[in-house]
């Protein structure tokens, strides 16, 4: 039987020749934390499960493949060898209420022309439906400027340049709104901001900016069931951390936690979940694991039917250092920068936002009316 000992000499081995880049190979050691420390990527991870289940000659369930079992070395060898597994818990989503209400809203409000969908696929909205987006973004705008963030707008076009720079066009070509040859409309906000460190050195401070601006992916279908809720463009508010790896999941948790409470004060049902697609690669098994193993993205998920279906409107993304390295964005370290953004959705917002309370900007909660957000229109 193979002991801890003999496992943890072939994984190094392993580790150091086929895993690790040629700079980091000598310096690995069986307690190196092989994820936290990016020693090894989700182009990567497929390879260490199949040489550790080689090597024991039995298959590991996806429920073992957490960072409890994975995190070093030493972490592998002893826990696969004496027995001392942990399986990953999956929290249930939260429940969602179910209304007796209508089932959505949405058909009244575009009767009353508060709401409009183009051909193209945008919403125009109106009214109290326009003042309510105003009122969330006006929110998250000052969530932002309490955080230190300075302001920033973009314009309306990105060179495809930039986005194939980020990885964008290899991820996502199906989904570029092209203007010409060399230019699309922004498929986020964030997109834009990076440029504007290539090929700098941060301060250790690192910086937050917030914009907000519209965004534009070939995603609408005019025949869908629910065609307002995948737009072809859509208003995007974008709080972005460039710096330390401290500062952007510091940035995320606050935010998420802020967002919980601001749900429960609008008396919105909804739950925030770990999503398995960040926005600058493909889905694949390999990205599936690593987001087991050290999550990159939650999505808040707001209920939009009195049957319980909900839809993204927010995110909050830990890009690690994908775009300091694709700019080149450097720390006073000389280490490249880590990224991450939180991302809101606003008209996903007013819709489950109507669909839960209705389209009688009267019965909506007091928070909402208390701002002044249901003027007359």
């Amino acid at each position: 039987m193979l002991t801890a000992a003999e496992l943890e000499q072939r994984l190094l081995q392993f580790t150091r020749e086929r895993l690790a880049s040629r700079e980091v190979a000598p310096t690995i050691t069986v307690e190196t934390r092989l994820f936290e420390d990016r020693v090894i990527d989700s182009l990567k991870v497929l390879e260490l499960i199949a040489f550790v289940q080689s090597t024991l000659r039995r298959k590991i369930p996806d429920a073992q493949i957490v960072l409890a079992n994975f995190r070093s070395i030493a972490t592998i060898a002893r826990v696969f060898t004496n027995g001392d597994v942990a399986i990953r818990r999956v929290r249930s989503r939260r429940a969602l209420r179910h209304s007796n209400g209508n089932a959505s809203a949405v058909p009244e409000l575009l009767a009353r022309r508060e709401l409009d969908l183009t051909p193209a696929g945008e919403l125009v909205m109106r009214g109290h439906c326009a003042a309510l987006c105003n009122y969330f973004d006006t929110t998250v705008r000052g969530w932002a400027l309490e955080l230190g963030a300075y302001e920033e707008t973009f314009p309306n076009e990105i060179p495809v340049a930039t986005l194939e720079r980020a990885g964008f066009m290899s991820a996502f070509p199906q989904k570029l709104v092209p203007i010409g040859a060399t230019a699309a409309r922004p498929p986020a906000v964030c997109y834009h901001h990076y440029p504007t460190f290539s090929e700098t050195t941060l301060s250790d401070r690192g910086s937050i900016v917030t914009a907000v601006g519209r965004c534009y992916r070939n995603e609408f279908d005019a025949n869908s069931a629910h065609p307002t809720e995948r737009l072809a463009a859509f208003t995007m508010r974008e709080i972005i951390a460039v710096g330390n790896d401290r500062l952007i999941e510091r940035l995320r948790s606050g935010l998420m936690e802020r967002v919980s409470g601001w749900m429960n004060e609008l008396g919105l049902d909804g739950f925030i979940e770990t999503a398995t697609d960040p926005f600058f690669t493909n889905e694949t098994r390999g990205r599936v694991l690593m987001q087991q193993l050290l999550p990159l993205k939650y999505e808040l998920r707001l209920r939009v039917d009195s049957a319980g279906r909900s839809i993204a409107a927010a995110s909050f993304n830990n890009h690690e250092q994908h775009f300091g390295r694709a700019f080149s964005i450097r720390l006073a370290s000389g280490d490249y920068a880590h990224t991450g953004c939180v991302a809101f959705g606003w008209e996903r917002w007013v819709i489950a936002f109507v669909n839960q309370h209705g389209p009688d900007e009267n019965r909506w909660p007091q928070i909402v009316r208390s701002r002044d957000v249901a003027l007359a229109v």
